[in-house]
């Protein structure tokens, strides 16, 4: 009889949401330099109700504008001309619309969780429903990947999504997704 070598898939625990938290807490990386934070709490918001995806970047690109003194109208020529170069909705109901902007000297973000998922061209063809919008200085370079990277291996979390999702209020999904924003937030 033949036996597999592969352990039980019991044996590999998935990570939990506030397993992750910590870690990204602990990050070196993290933004522990005094520096703002990369979301003010003004830039998260709940329950928003718009139809299309152009709906959703104005309302990303307005968000980060507010928090960064700059002008939405650039802001939401930036994220829509990254955008045309291929949709940023990564799957299961979320998107990272992002770009890197030349006016501003530190990492800018946005969260947004809509009332009814809008459709984004995803790579999963799901609607979405949670939206990190970043913007970057254009003189970080790597930062701005890693931060893209960051973002996404938290999304993967098992259960973080949900627990966005069920998050009651924004300053409880301030809470959640500010971390993951400012580790490594510096340039």
């Amino acid at each position: 009889m033949l036996r597999s070598s592969v352990a039980p898939r019991s044996a590999f625990a998935a990570p939990k949401v506030a397993d992750v938290m910590a870690s990204i807490a602990s990050d070196p990386s993290a933004n522990s330099s005094g520096a703002p934070s990369a979301l003010a709490p003004s830039s998260v918001g709940l329950g928003l109700t718009v139809s299309t995806k152009d709906a959703v970047l104005k309302e990303i690109a307005l968000r980060i504008a507010a928090a960064g003194a700059l002008d939405a109208g650039a802001v939401l020529d930036d994220l829509r001309s990254r955008e045309a170069l291929g949709s940023t909705g990564v799957g299961a109901g979320i998107a990272i619309p992002h770009a890197r902007f030349a006016s501003i000297t530190r990492p800018i973000g946005a969260f947004i969780r809509l009332a009814k998922p809008v459709e984004f061209e995803a790579i999963d063809g799901a609607p979405v429903d949670l939206v990190f919008g970043l913007l970057t200085p254009v003189h970080c370079g790597n930062a701005h990947l890693q931060a893209l990277a960051r973002i996404s291996r938290a999304l993967r979390t098992p259960g973080l999504a949900a627990t966005l999702r069920a998050a009651p209020d924004a300053l409880s999904l301030h809470a959640l997704v500010a971390p993951i924003l400012d580790a490594g937030a510096a340039c």
